[in-house]
C-alpha cells in the first residue's frame, strides 16, 4: 500500500497502526479481532469520484460559492442517480442561485423518495415558495 498523502510505502505494521483505532472503537480487537486485509478490500472507481466530489462539494460550500456547488452536485447526482440526498443538496444549491426552477424540479425528486426524511416538511415550505417564484 501507498499512503496517498506522501507517496511512502507503508509495512504492515504501519497499516495495523493506522487502522488499530477504528478497530479499537468498534470492539474489533482482542478476541474479537478482524483481520488487516478486511479493511484493504479496493474501493470501486464510483466511490473514489464520488469521494472526490463530495470532497469538492465541502471545499465550495465553505467560501459559499453556489455556481460551483451547483456544477459539482450535478455530477453527483449523474453519478449517483439514487442517492436522493444530492438531488436534495443540488436544489439547495440552484435555490441560493436564485434558479428556482431547477430547485423545484431537483427537491421534487427528494421528497418524492424521501416523503418521511426529517427535514421533509421545512423543505416542503420551501418547495412552495420556490413554485410561488416560477
Amino acid at each position: 500500500m501507498i499512503d496517498p498523502f506522501t507517496g511512502h510505502s507503508l509495512s504492515r505494521e504501519e497499516l495495523d497502526e493506522l487502522v488499530a483505532p477504528y478497530k479499537r472503537n468498534r470492539g474489533l480487537m482482542g478476541d474479537f479481532d478482524a483481520p488487516l486485509g478486511l479493511f484493504l478490500q479496493p474501493a470501486p472507481g464510483r466511490d473514489v469520484i464520488a469521494r472526490m466530489l463530495r470532497n469538492l462539494k465541502e471545499i465550495h460550500h465553505s467560501v459559499l460559492d453556489w455556481q460551483r456547488v451547483a456544477q459539482v452536485q450535478q455530477r453527483l447526482v449523474i453519478l449517483l442517480p439514487q442517492a436522493w440526498d444530492e438531488h436534495r443538496d443540488l436544489a439547495l444549491a440552484w435555490a441560493e442561485l436564485g434558479r428556482h426552477e431547477e430547485a423545484t424540479t431537483a427537491l421534487e425528486t427528494y421528497l418524492r423518495h424521501r416523503p418521511q426524511a426529517a427535514d421533509a416538511p421545512a423543505l416542503r415550505r420551501h418547495l412552495a415558495t420556490w413554485r410561488g417564484l416560477n
